[in-house]
């Protein structure tokens, strides 16, 4: 089975005492939300500028306990504030993260947000789904979905 990161609140920029930190809520389900993950898997979350550049990276783990997974990117620089980025939350490319009948599926879909900030506007209810479908694919496919709580956000 295949499942997805969601966005439970979208990215957004936060200050307290004087720095700068990066917040989402996710959660990782399948595409109708009726189960989520079960098991423990790696993940690693980026926030990238508008050229792609990586600002800030973190590993974090979701647990096979939980519903929601809060996240926090931080301190980071205060000129960033100033700036668009895109946070990713991916599950590394590794043997144990895929599905055994079908080599080139994830068994974690990564979620990139909308862009969010300056002036710490939150990311639009949107993610950017990146699908490979084989290693003889030169780009993948990309497609924007809603986040929220409706049948029209889901790929099919």
């Amino acid at each position: 089975m295949v499942y997805y990161v969601r966005f439970l609140k979208t990215p957004r920029i936060q200050q307290q005492k004087g720095s700068i930190f990066i917040s989402a809520l996710i959660c990782i389900t399948t595409d109708l939300g009726d189960s989520f993950l079960a098991e423990d898997v790696d993940l690693m979350v980026t926030a990238r500028d508008n050229s792609s550049r990586v600002i800030f990276q973190k590993k974090t783990e979701w647990s096979a306990s939980n519903r929601e997974l809060a996240i926090t990117l931080g301190p980071l620089p205060s000129n960033l504030a100033k700036q668009s980025m895109v946070l990713t939350v991916e599950a590394p490319e590794s043997p144990e993260y895929v599905i055994p009948q079908y080599p080139s599926i994830p068994l974690v879909v990564a979620a990139t947000s909308a862009p969010f900030g300056p002036q710490s506007t939150p990311a639009e209810k949107l993610v950017q789904r990146r699908i490979q479908y084989s290693s003889s694919e030169p780009l993948p496919i990309k497609i924007w979905e809603e986040t929220g709580n409706s049948i029209a956000r889901h790929i099919w």
